[in-house]
């Protein structure tokens, strides 16, 4: 059983001045209905057309074929021994905040990069990884520490020029063994073939 509810004729007023300044208004639209969208893309608009397919083909091919020929004469153990040693500063370096152990970490990080490829580029790779490891201690200095140093650009530019000066003296020795022609080669055709196609 209900219990009857008491209304007074103040409570009925204010219901029916409430229904009154609502009442008659239009409502508002948030958004435009979204127009349907089309079943199939145009085909200049497509992510692969088809007449690029044989242009990433020919990349791919490439890419392959100079891993193939470099896989077996990456020192990967001496790489991942030198990473292992640099993770380990760069660890107590974050964690405990030291600036002075970024130092080793990033160097021993790039050296870990260079010796991995020095057999492929006659030791050019390993001034460039250093040149790296310097590069990066301005960078995460910057970032992370706040230090603004700019002493390993010196280091950086130097062990970098040095590296594109033995790589030159080498670059001929490389060619001409023919290891490098083809697989460039069809890199090269694959892009222009691409492009061409655009």
């Amino acid at each position: 059983m209900t219990q009857p509810t008491n209304y007074t004729d103040e409570d009925t007023a204010r219901i029916r001045e409430a229904e009154r300044t609502s009442a008659g208004l239009q409502t508002q639209q948030l958004a435009e209905p979204i127009a349907a969208l089309p079943q199939e893309l145009p085909a200049d608009t497509r992510i692969y057309p088809r007449e690029n397919l044989a242009a990433l083909a020919l990349i791919g091919l490439g890419v392959l074929w100079l891993l193939n020929q470099f896989a077996s004469q990456l020192n990967l153990t001496g790489g991942i021994v030198l990473l292992t040693i640099a993770s380990c500063f760069y660890f107590f370096s974050f964690w405990q905040r030291i600036y002075g152990l970024l130092i080793p970490a990033s160097i021993l990080a790039g050296l870990s990069v260079g010796v991995t490829f020095a057999s492929i580029t006659g030791g050019a790779s390993v001034l460039w990884g250093l040149a790296l490891g310097f590069m990066t201690v301005i960078l995460l200095g910057r970032a992370l520490f706040g230090v603004r140093n700019n002493w390993p650009i010196f280091p950086a530019v130097a062990l970098f020029a040095v590296g594109v000066i033995v790589i030159a003296s080498q670059l001929t020795g490389l060619l001409a063994g023919s290891v490098l022609i083809f697989p460039l080669l069809l890199i090269v055709l694959g892009l222009v073939l691409g492009f061409y196609k655009r």
